[in-house]
């Protein structure tokens, strides 16, 4: 006669079997959920693509990307809260157009006709390369694998060819690059800055379009050294005058303070100065400009570290984001800031109608800083130099105020003998990443959206005194200093060069 378990025993005996069932079906469970995400991240990381989307979808990311319309941040003072909408511009994947409709342009396709034409009729197949998993997978399930990845693949054989309008075998800006040669998104947004016109540009030519005739390098450079004025605010100018921290103005204007330098620097913010190398050769010049908060501590190999001025746009010195009041960031050199102003307005309204509050930062600023230099200029300055691209382009351009790129440029052409730009126009390193120091890519960083970059770099190009081969291999463009060329002499103005 068999010996018999009591019933509890057997209970407790039938209660431990089955957990230790269900702990084997658990860690087995777990084993493969990281088999599954190993295998996906391998392919994601073949594919460039992230895992969230790879799982989620990018739409679901792009859904929670922020509305231009909606975002408002508060700068907070003494004076209680002010609201202070925040440029959609500087916001990851979105460009302002019409403020109720933002155009999303997220990792956007913003080639040239030229670069489509090729995509189309390509003239041989080039062989393509993957990682060690997809070598091993076949070529429909490949496939298949990449259009559940996004088709990542397709929009990075669609920006090499956009790559390869600017860069291959030597070509380099065409200084007669339109709005036509734009993606449908970039050009969009144009479009939709014609129609804004948010500070009421009035200007014969921005209509039409209609540029008289080129003209030369040395021409346009006459024309901007004669109808371009490099002016900054100073205490005795209305309506500062009349309040009690005017003082805190510097008595002298830029132009009595600073220089003259024999050759100056201005390097821009573009991603293509990773890796560039650089550093060196900017930091031999008696002067570097550098542009809103663009840092070179970790970059000096590539940017330099010298700083002699930094011009910075009245966004970043509002916006709580750049620390504007406590970063060491901005305790290096004079500081110009500017802020738009309306088209045709004097500095009354412009005083009372800033994009942001710059005045009330200047004075915290000074007040904590007295000792350094801190200028801001005047306003008319940023539109003198708009009518001087509209005149020279064959199309209307955006009807916003030029880039800090391009004022800065302007201003150190003031200042200096020869002025060296480094990658305004793209280099064979030419990438959409926006900032050397950002991991964020746009074609709008080098296209332009709100500000008429492209036509900017029309501009520059028509003007340069170097080799192409110096912007191919260097990003750099060669411009002289205004005081070395007398344009009072026709001859001059037409053959100098």
């Amino acid at each position: 006669m068999g010996y018999k378990v009591p019933g509890a025993a057997m209970d407790r005996v039938s209660l431990l079997w089955r957990l230790r069932r269900r702990a084997r079906r658990g860690v087995l469970c777990m084993a493969l959920f990281c088999m599954t995400m190993a295998v996906l991240y391998t392919l994601c990381a073949e594919n460039s693509v992230p895992v969230t989307d790879a799982i989620f979808g990018v739409r679901a990311r792009t859904r929670a990307q922020p509305r231009a319309h909606s975002i408002v941040k508060v700068l907070r003072g003494a004076g209680g809260s002010k609201p202070m909408y925040v440029d959609p511009q500087k916001l990851p994947g979105v460009i302002p157009g019409d403020p109720q409709k933002p155009i999303p342009v997220l990792s956007s396709l913003n080639y040239s006709m030229e670069a489509r034409q090729k995509q189309q009729h390509p003239e041989g197949k080039e062989k393509e390369r993957h990682g060690l998993l997809a070598w091993l997978l076949g070529r429909p399930l490949r496939r298949a694998l990449e259009t559940i990845l996004g088709g990542r693949r397709r929009a990075d054989a669609a920006s090499q060819n956009a790559d390869d309008f600017f860069v291959a075998k030597g070509v380099i800006w065409n200084d007669e690059m339109s709005s036509s040669m734009l993606g449908k998104r970039l050009k969009k947004v144009v479009q939709n800055y014609q129609a804004m016109n948010k500070y009421g540009v009035a200007f014969s030519n921005s209509e039409g379009g209609k540029r008289r005739q080129k003209l030369s390098g040395p021409q346009l450079l006459c024309q901007l050294k004669m109808m371009v004025k490099i002016t900054t605010l100073t205490p005795e100018m209305e309506p500062f005058s009349k309040f009690p921290w005017a003082s805190l103005l510097p008595a002298k204007p830029l132009m009595s303070a600073l220089g003259p330098f024999k050759t100056c620097a201005v390097v821009s913010s573009a991603g293509s100065l990773r890796n560039s190398g650089l550093g060196k050769e900017i930091d031999a010049h008696d002067a570097v400009v550098r542009f809103n908060a663009a840092p070179t501590l970790g970059f000096e190999k590539d940017v330099g570290s010298k700083t002699t001025v930094r011009l910075i746009n009245s966004q970043v010195m509002a916006s709580e984001d750049h620390h504007f009041l406590s970063s060491s960031l901005y305790s290096s050199g004079a500081l110009v800031a500017w802020d738009p102003a309306p088209f045709s307005s004097d500095l009354n309204e412009w005083y009372n109608r800033t994009d942001y509050p710059i005045f009330k930062q200047y004075q915290r600023y000074r007040r904590l800083h007295p000792q350094q230099l801190f200028y801001i200029l005047h306003p008319s300055m940023e539109w003198q130099l708009w009518e001087r691209l509209q005149d020279n382009m064959a199309e209307p351009i955006q009807k916003n105020p030029p880039s800090s790129g391009l004022l800065g440029t302007v201003l150190m052409m003031s200042l200096c003998d020869v002025v060296h730009i480094y990658e305004f126009l793209p280099s064979r390193r030419k990438t959409e990443l926006c900032h050397y120091y950002q991991n964020f890519k746009d074609a709008a960083c080098t296209m332009g959206a709100y500000h008429p970059l492209l036509y900017e770099k029309n501009l520059v190009k028509r003007m340069n005194q170097g080799s192409d081969k110096d912007i191919y291999n260097h990003g750099r463009v060669t411009l002289p200093g205004f005081n070395t060329f007398d344009c009072t002499q026709p001859s001059n103005s037409s053959t100098w060069k």
